[in-house]
């Protein structure tokens, strides 16, 4: 997810970064952090994780499937579970389509706007507001079955995680003052609530023991998914905050940086794996995680894809944009970069196709062969095989 700079910067105000959020399959009724089938699009970056990876074939060259508009302009990813596409609009609209693009319900929370972007699990659609509420929905019919008071804007993705004996909980961030809030997913009621580290304008990825957030401090912060609680803080060095998503792949976090770096670390052993230089200005976008490679993208309009091992280049590919959270569905990279749509040979960075579709773009979803994205012209676009 990426949020346009001048509705980002209106959202947080003063920030370490933009104040943009980012933003293994997930199903909507489990906590698993991988897709099930392909068939899911939980958070803005594909599952719990956020590694933003897809076991979907794609075509070479999508065409489009349909283009539907909604009330305000689409700033957040749109999701998808259980053969339905949820949406969130700047105008705290939520609809809810069919894969054909049809309307099924809508919803508002006008005249309060949404400012996170949303996650859809166990039957909920769950999201913060700018008056600091996180809400959850139920996806049958665009009810609203609890809300939860984070006290402070909630900018940063909501997330997922099970709990011991059982238990399901969703934690969200208070974006001023970065403190991590547990809450009980069936009601809505509040588990826990950790001590402020620092202003967090991203997305803490959670996967297995840990749950890992970035923030305006330089540093990753690791928490303990079983009992609430902070394991450890690692820093990052200077000008590296953090204002985007952080992406899990075991016990390994990724995440970009202020300065244009990728930082990867061994969260279990509380230190820095390798730090990629080469990209320039800030790096908010939310990397996307392989079993070999790590892709993310800068402001110096590059997508990177970085040797997860040695932190070295395999390629570069200049969007001629500022490229949003990439996605890899198999041997394939999507990625928006201003209001184009780019699909890209993983193996050699090589750009296979592009499609303009509106004048800025959230980061795209990948449901099975279809990839989902926003624009800020208030629509909604499927690409995929006819």
């Amino acid at each position: 997810m990426r949020l346009s700079l001048a509705l980002a910067l209106a959202l947080a105000g003063a920030s370490c970064g933009r104040g943009s959020a980012a933003a293994p399959s997930a199903s909507a009724s489990g906590g698993s952090a991988r897709p099930g089938g392909g068939t899911a699009w939980a958070t803005y970056h594909g599952n719990f994780a956020l590694d933003g990876v897809a076991d979907a074939a794609l075509p070479d060259a999508p065409e489009r499937l349909w283009k539907v508009k909604v009330d305000g302009r689409v700033d957040s990813t749109p999701l998808a579970a259980d053969g339905r596409i949820y949406v969130a609009s700047a105008k705290g609209g939520l609809f809810c389509l069919d894969f054909s693009g049809k309307e099924v319900w809508r919803s508002s929370i006008a005249p309060d706007v949404f400012t996170s972007p949303p996650i859809v699990t166990d039957g909920l659609l769950i999201l913060g507001t700018g008056k600091g509420v996180l809400r959850a929905y139920e996806v049958a019919g665009g009810r609203e079955k609890w809300s939860y008071d984070v006290g402070g804007s909630v900018q940063g993705s909501p997330n997922r995680i099970d709990l011991p004996g059982g238990g399901k909980a969703v934690v969200a961030i208070s974006q001023g003052d970065g403190c991590l809030h547990g809450v009980d997913l069936p009601t809505g009621k509040g588990l826990w609530k950790m001590p402020a580290v620092e202003r967090c304008d991203g997305s803490a990825g959670a996967s297995g023991d840990y749950i890992v957030m970035g923030s305006c401090a330089s540093a990753l912060h690791v928490y303990s998914a079983a009992k609430g609680e902070k394991l450890t803080d690692v820093p990052l060095g200077p000008d590296n905050q953090v204002a985007g998503g952080v992406a899990l792949s075991g016990t390994q976090a990724f995440a970009g940086t202020r300065s244009g770096k990728l930082c990867a670390v061994d969260v279990a052993a509380a230190k820095i794996l390798w730090t990629f230089a080469e990209g320039q200005g800030e790096a908010f976008a939310t990397p996307a995680v392989t079993d070999r490679l790590v892709l993310y993208g800068a402001d110096d309009g590059k997508v990177y894809a970085v040797d997860r091992v040695q932190g070295t280049k395999v390629w570069a590919l200049d969007t001629g944009n500022r490229p949003t959270s990439p996605v890899v569905a198999r041997d394939r990279v999507v990625v928006s970069s201003g209001g184009s749509l780019l699909l890209v040979d993983l193996a050699t960075g090589r750009k296979l196709w592009s499609a303009p579709v509106s004048d800025d773009l959230t980061s795209p979803a990948v449901v099975g062969g279809m990839i989902l994205v926003g624009g800020d012209d208030g629509t909604v676009t499927a690409y995929g095989r006819k």
